[in-house]
């Protein structure tokens, strides 16, 4: 099989400098990367740009936060305009184990339909319990919606399918890709060989009233705003061809409404942000209307 020419697409916010490690394991099995910031400091990225000569990488600096989705459509231009055929992108906490890419490239050469595989993802280790991350699976077995970080996807499917929705700033931007693929007739395939350690964020859990846990992500209010929104976007726009998901979107929403009414702070604020991130999708108003 002749080596694709793959480029990886890195997005960073304010990184730590162990980051560097990350980029060091995974760049010997790319033949490109590019790295896209959104809005760190020039502090934060010196160690980067000293680094990009040693490993072999580009920076496009956003001088900004543009969201996740903006960075990724950045990258994967970049990629795109260099004539590279794959892209892989990854988030900037996740680690990559030896011969990811091949394999995955491999299980992708075995795939008797490949025309209609937009995305291929290995297991996912996360990192603190190193249980393995499930994937969602629809009532057929086909997978519906991953992760960005960890995807591999020919960059010609997006002249097919769009980009990613870059009104959506973050969340939900992966996921509503995924649904979109899959109104589409493309599917997303899971490479069981290839393994990657990811980061979920940091989870606390709480005992109310000596009954019962409550695990909770505490997303700060900024985030929860842009979380309802786009969640009531996604069951706007999916909800015929996924009820079922949407529903389940739907009953996850009351659940962290919940939670913020019972153990988060600051609740009013965060209370406040989701009524006016339900309030800018009822009235279709997307975009970055809060600043990140």
């Amino acid at each position: 099989m002749m080596r694709a020419a793959v480029c990886g697409v890195v997005i960073t916010f304010h990184p730590k400098i162990d980051v560097l490690e990350n980029l060091a394991k995974v760049r010997p099995q790319l033949q490109g990367m590019v790295i896209v910031d959104n809005g760190s400091s020039p502090q934060e990225l010196a160690p980067f740009y000293e680094a990009s000569a040693r490993l072999g990488f580009t920076i496009i600096e956003n001088g900004e936060n543009l969201g996740i989705a903006a960075a990724l459509n950045t990258g994967i231009r970049w990629a795109q305009s260099h004539d590279f055929s794959w892209v892989a992108l990854f988030d900037q906490d996740s680690t990559v184990e030896a011969g990811l890419i091949e394999k995955m490239l491999a299980y992708y050469a075995e795939q008797p339909d490949q025309a209609k595989v937009a995305i291929v993802v290995p297991r996912y280790i996360d990192r603190k319990s190193g249980a393995e991350m499930p994937l969602l699976h629809d009532k057929d077995g086909k997978i519906m919606v991953v992760r960005t970080s960890g995807s591999l996807m020919p960059v010609s499917v997006f002249d097919h399918t769009g980009w990613f929705l870059e009104d959506f700033v973050i969340d939900q931007v992966d996921y509503e890709y995924c649904l979109r693929l899959g109104t589409l007739g493309y599917k997303i395939i899971a490479c069981r060989q290839a393994t990657l350690i990811h980061s979920l964020g940091e989870r606390q859990r709480h005992r109310v009233l000596g009954l019962f846990n409550i695990i909770t992500t505490h997303h700060n209010a900024k985030r929860r705003y842009y979380i309802t929104r786009n969640r009531v976007r996604m069951i706007q726009l999916y909800w015929k061809q996924y009820p079922a998901y949407c529903l389940d979107l739907l009953a996850l929403t009351a659940k962290d409404t919940f939670k913020i009414l019972l153990v988060e702070k600051p609740r009013f604020t965060k209370m406040k942000n989701s009524v006016a991130g339900l309030r800018d999708a009822l009235l279709n108003r997307m975009g970055k209307t809060v600043e990140l």
